[in-house]
């Protein structure tokens, strides 16, 4: 099956075509997938349980874990598994099959511009919002702080809907940093409320299987059982939702270059 570019119309239009997409990309590929995306995750969620095991249970162990937990999600496993899932969706759109094994091996040599170009994203939204909070937090001054803050979810809302088409640029058609940005606003251009609308149903979604998911963790008794359910829970959640996600950001691109493509 070769997918079949439209031009999306309405706000409901784009949400409904760029999800159905995305699971039907999914539906295909999903075994694979999701194994593929465990073996990235399971080293490093073993790793944590491991830590977290032999630590002492504070406030501090918590946030350490929680902030090493985050920073290699974003910048190692989690980008591993989103060019994999792409360049999957990219095969099966253009009539092949999934070979996912391939797309793993591709995504290695994709890994260094595409979180590079993520974190010139995350530049791009956070760099003078951080640098006003940490102004104000510096000079005690809870005005400049609200302003940050204040600055900081409005630009997320605009570039982080504006930009959120860079990484896939990277994947797709080797674009990359400032090209791959720019090519995310043309692509965004117009379309900022279907983007975002697009954009908080997947979030949406993944968000309750993450919360079914979770429900794994419940039998487990306090203690270390409940820290290794809770793990295999998190575990399984990156393994189903951080493909999913990865295939509606590439459905949402291609539906905004068909858009762009062929205007109204």
């Amino acid at each position: 099956m070769v997918f079949r570019m439209s031009r999306p119309g309405s706000l409901a239009d784009m949400v409904g075509q760029v999800i159905r997409e995305a699971l039907d990309a999914y539906r295909r590929a999903f075994a694979p997938l999701t194994v593929a995306t465990l073996l990235i995750f399971l080293p490093f969620t073993a790793a944590l349980l491991a830590l977290q095991l032999a630590a002492p249970d504070s406030t501090s162990t918590r946030q350490g874990l929680m902030i090493i937990d985050a920073v290699g999600s974003l910048l190692l496993f989690a980008p591993l598994a989103a060019i994999t899932a792409i360049r999957t969706g990219r095969a099966l759109e253009r009539g092949g099959d999934a070979a996912v094994r391939r797309h793993l091996g591709e995504a290695f040599g994709l890994l260094v511009p595409y979180v590079a170009t993520q974190l010139l994203v995350l530049l791009v939204i956070a760099g003078l919002p951080g640098a006003l909070i940490a102004a104000g937090y510096a000079a005690g001054s809870p005005l400049l702080m609200t302003l940050g803050f204040g600055l900081l979810i409005g630009s997320a809302l605009i570039n982080g809907v504006r930009l959120t088409c860079a990484t896939v640029a990277v994947a797709v058609d080797d674009a990359r940093f400032g090209p791959a940005l720019r090519r995310s606003a043309g692509l965004t251009r117009g379309s900022w409320l279907k983007v975002l609308g697009t954009l908080v149903a997947a979030t949406l979604l993944a968000l309750l299987i993450a919360l079914g998911l979770s429900a794994i963790a419940l039998p487990f008794p306090a203690g270390a059982a409940q820290d290794v359910g809770t793990s295999i829970a998190e575990l399984l959640a990156n393994a189903v939702t951080v493909p999913f996600i990865a295939l509606v950001s590439y459905r949402l691109y291609r539906a905004l270059e068909a858009r762009v493509q062929r205007p109204a």
